[in-house]
């Protein structure tokens, strides 16, 4: 499977640096609107079927971006070109087996509690 990235709430400018940034590290990059955030994060990378739900009344507003089908040299790559290239995205995250499952906004409220629990100085607390 090719490497993809999802990414979200990223602002046009911002989208095409990424564009450019990733088509050098040969990175599918797929921009994920509010409506499809009803699917799974493995739906979303291709992993499993999209499925008949409805996107959740709930959404976010902050940038995200979730590494599908990366090495870990890949994903230390992309992580340093966006720092290069000046592209700050707040949360990012690695699809996993457990995060697979959950739709964006799940994931997203994870990421932020890992992130205040980083800023507290303790672990954070995984729902399935």
């Amino acid at each position: 499977m090719k490497p993809m990235i999802l990414v979200f709430n990223i602002p046009a400018d911002k989208l095409a640096k990424l564009r450019f940034t990733c088509m050098r590290l040969g990175i599918q990059v797929r921009p994920v609107e509010a409506a499809e955030y009803g699917q799974s994060i493995g739906a979303l990378c291709g992993m499993a079927e999209i499925t008949d739900v409805p996107a959740p009344e709930e959404t976010f507003t902050e940038d995200m971006l979730v590494m599908s089908g990366f090495t870990t040299q890949l994903a230390n790559r992309l992580l340093a070109a966006l720092k290069q290239g000046r592209l700050p995205i707040r949360l990012k995250a690695v699809v996993t087996p457990t995060n697979a499952a959950w739709n964006p906004v799940q994931l997203h409220k994870e990421l932020t509690a890992e992130r205040e629990a980083i800023a507290r100085g303790k672990e954070a607390e995984h729902h399935d």
